[in-house]
Order: structure tokens, then sequence, then C-alpha cells
């Protein structure tokens, strides 16, 4: 751009002025200013300044350019507003970084859904696994028990079988024990507590016997019954024998007037006649007793 230099003397010092003054209104009026040239007032002689006097200005429809003079320096510095100044770059550079905030947060927070996902996907395929397992686990575990119950069952039918023949041949050898004791012992009879037996030897009709105690301290009591159904007086002489499994005497007990439930005068029973005796049983031996004898003279 050519550049104009400014004039000497009082013509020049008047067409500065005039410039001056017109700059001063236009730049109240936000106009621009006019294009660098010649003043027409002005001689064109020769000047010898610093730099140029007015720059030509380009002016855009979104830019406005304000000039101020610089009384020392012989320019207008130029300061922009608009929406493309200063400020607009500033809210250009916050909107990009919000954008690039947001796009950022987006990713991240895709990125922890996706994981989030994922972890879901692999407890999910785990519980799958471990539900598999305990599943095949258990199938194999109720074969198992059905197994076992099975052996168990046939087991425990096998010791039914047993045990049922065990019975059968203690039955069988109980029979053949009281058989040899009483070919043995003539008139020998099995014990059996609370029972009442008919015995009808002569004046002794029946006979019971109940226990007393707890294991080897019971003691053993009989309840007797006679009648004399013959037509003359007699003296009762009888005895109860108890014996062991074995046929071992284990004890001994005879009918007295002591013994007698009903205090008597004397030990003759009269035609039809009835008494009855109870007495503790003195034990000879330990053994539980099993078998009984009732002896009549």
């Amino acid at each position: 751009m050519p550049s104009v230099p400014f004039a000497q003397g009082p013509i020049a010092t008047l067409s500065f002025d005039r410039r001056f003054q017109g700059y001063i209104a236009r730049m109240d009026s936000n106009e621009a200013p006019p294009a660098a040239g010649p003043d027409p007032d002005a001689q064109t002689l020769p000047l010898t300044g610093v730099g140029d006097a007015t720059r030509e200005t380009p002016r855009s429809a979104t830019t406005t350019t304000r000039h101020r003079f610089d009384a020392r320096s012989g320019i207008y510095p130029r300061e922009r507003h608009g929406h493309h100044g200063a400020g607009s770059r500033r809210d250009s550079r916050h909107s990009s970084a919000q954008h690039l905030s947001a796009h950022a947060t987006s990713r991240a927070k895709r990125s922890r859904q996706l994981w989030a996902t994922r972890l879901i996907a692999l407890a999910a395929i785990v519980a799958a696994v471990v539900l598999a397992v305990l599943l095949i686990r258990s199938h194999f575990r109720g074969d198992t028990l059905d197994v076992e119950a099975g052996l168990l069952a046939s087991e425990m039918s096998q010791v039914q079988n047993e045990l049922e023949q065990t019975k059968q041949l203690l039955a069988a050898q109980e029979v053949e024990r009281n058989t040899l004791i009483k070919q043995r012992i003539p008139g020998i009879a099995a014990l059996d507590a609370d029972k009442i037996y008919d015995i009808n030897i002569q004046y002794v009709k029946k006979l019971s016997f109940a226990a007393a105690g707890v294991g080897d301290n019971r003691d053993l009591t009989y309840y007797a019954v006679i009648k004399n159904t013959s037509a003359s007086a007699i003296t009762p002489d009888a005895t109860i024998l108890l014996f062991d499994r074995k046929g071992l005497q284990t004890g001994a007990a005879r009918l007295t007037r002591e013994a007698a439930s009903m205090p008597i005068e004397h030990e003759t029973l009269e035609p039809g006649e009835t008494r009855t005796y109870s007495a503790r049983i003195e034990p000879s031996r330990p053994d539980t007793p099993a078998y009984f004898l009732v002896e009549v003279r």
C-alpha cells in the first residue's frame, strides 16, 4: 500500500486538523475511516514523517473495526468486536471442551456398561457350570444312594432271615432241653411269673409266682391254694422246688402253718377245707430259676 508523507508548514497543519476531526467523528459513530490517499485540501508536497498516515481496513458483515488515532505514531490501532473476536474464540474453545468432555464421559459410561455386561455374563456362566456340577453330583449321589439302599435292604432281609432261623433254632433247642429235663426230672414245669398254674396234685390245686426287685436281686414269691377233697382230715406236707436252665436246683420253699394267709390253730386240713399260702422262696444259688416242681407227701 503506498504511503502518503505528512506535509510541512501551515497548510499541512490545517489539513491534519481537519482529518483528525473527521476521524474522531467517524470513530464516535462506529464508521470506518476513509480510504488512504491525499487530502484534497492538502498540497501534494513531499513529506518526511514516520509511517503511514492512514491504513485501508477491509470491512465484513460480521466484524466492525474501530480506529483510534495515536498522535505519537500517526497510525490507527485496530480493535475488532463481534462474535468472531476473542469472546467468540473463547466460546468456541469452551464449546469444544464441553463436547470433548461429554464424548469422553459417554465413552467411559459405555465402557463401564460393557464391563458390567461381561461380568454378569461371566457370573451367569459360572453359576450354570456350578449348577450343572451339582446336578451331576446329585444324580450320581442319588444312584449311589439307591444302590446303597438296595444293598441295605438285601442285608436287612438276610439278617431277618437269619434271625428267624436263629429263633426257630432256639425254640427247637428249648423244646429239646425241656424234654431232656422232664425226662431227667419227672413233674418239672417251666416257670413263668404272673401265671396261674393248675397243679391238681392231691390237695394242691393252684400255684403262681411273682417276682419283686431288679436283676439278680429279684425275689420270687409263691402263692398256693390247697383243698382237702377227701372224706378224712389230712396234714398238708408240700414243697416247691426251683431249678435253673441246666436243671440244677436253685431254691425251695415248704408250705407251713407260718406261711398260711389266715392264722390257723393246727396244721390238720379238715374235709372240704381250703387254705392259701404265700411266702418268699429263699434262693440256694444265684442262678435265675427257669423251672419248678411241686412235691406232695
